[in-house]
């Protein structure tokens, strides 16, 4: 199971692709304000769903698309 990232870890990669707090949210089917309340702190975010986030992000560290392909 991964851990739960940091409010930095997650909007740093955020910030790294170009996205919106909305373009993330839909990634991972969250509302747009869940996404706020991680990033602020004020919620953690669920580790699943950071591990949803890498790999739609195609950074996970245990896919590799073009490996599955």
């Amino acid at each position: 199971m991964f851990p739960s990232p940091t409010p930095l870890q997650i909007r740093t990669i955020r910030d790294e692709f170009g996205w919106t707090q909305a373009d993330a949210a839909f990634m991972v089917s969250v509302t747009t304000r869940a996404w706020q309340w991680w990033e602020s702190g004020k919620r953690i975010m669920p580790g699943g769903l950071w591990e949803l986030f890498l790999i739609k992000s195609d950074i996970h560290p245990d896919y590799d698309r073009k490996k599955l392909n």
